[in-house]
């Protein structure tokens, strides 16, 4: 738990918790390498507003999936041409793998560890498996990303004591490349959430720093 924070988009406020890191927020401490930091260094104030605008892009296309999961219909002609295109590639996969819809866009937290977050989807796969599935509009599939999996995971499986079997990260391709959808499964999810609480371990360390120096 932390002290109300200015910026409240990287947290969650759980009443009988209090405020508790997003996960995303605390993957911000694992650096996506030298190139993305150079490309921030290079694109200076204009990475910002590339930034904003492909989250804009990713919050769309979020939006789609949600509505699919919920079964709320909308209308596939209406969509910008990409947006179509991904939510056409989704649902070609959807239908080979996904049984049914479980859970859409639900807020979790694990109470021990102290995190929170929102998972985009939980289904039960044709295989009769519990899976996960994370949303990403990127041109590449960070390492991280296995990271937040295996930390929503662990955080729904200690709050709804049900058992999650796999995940899978479902990369929407942003740029020029094909294919357009890219979906990866999670391998060895306790060895990656072992890591994630190593990355939580060093978040919250630096978070105490940098209360200290509030006090000073």
């Amino acid at each position: 738990m932390v002290e109300e924070p200015i910026n409240k988009q990287d947290y969650y406020f759980i009443p009988e918790i209090g405020w508790l890191p997003r996960v995303t927020n605390i993957l911000n401490i694992i650096s996506k390498g030298r190139a993305f930091d150079n490309w921030l260094m290079n694109k200076g104030k204009e990475a910002t507003t590339i930034v904003s605008d492909a989250g804009d892009i990713g919050s769309s296309i979020h939006n789609r999936l949600e509505e699919i999961g919920k079964g709320i219909p909308f209308n596939i002609e209406a969509l910008k041409e990409r947006e179509r295109a991904w939510v056409e590639e989704f649902l070609s996969w959807g239908k080979d793998n996904i049984g049914r819809f479980l859970e859409t866009e639900k807020t979790i937290y694990h109470a021990k560890e102290g995190y929170g977050g929102t998972l985009d989807a939980l289904i039960e796969t044709k295989d009769k498996r519990i899976a996960l599935l994370d949303y990403k509009t990127s041109k590449y599939c960070y390492d991280t990303y296995d990271l937040q999996c295996s930390a929503y995971i662990r955080a729904y499986e200690d709050m709804l004591k049900t058992k999650i079997d796999t995940a899978f990260i479902l990369r929407f391709e942003k740029g020029d490349k094909k294919p357009l959808l890219e979906v990866k499964e999670v391998k060895d999810i306790q060895e990656q959430y072992e890591i994630f609480l190593c990355a939580l371990k060093l978040w919250k360390w630096k978070y105490d720093k940098y209360q200290e120096s509030k006090n000073v």
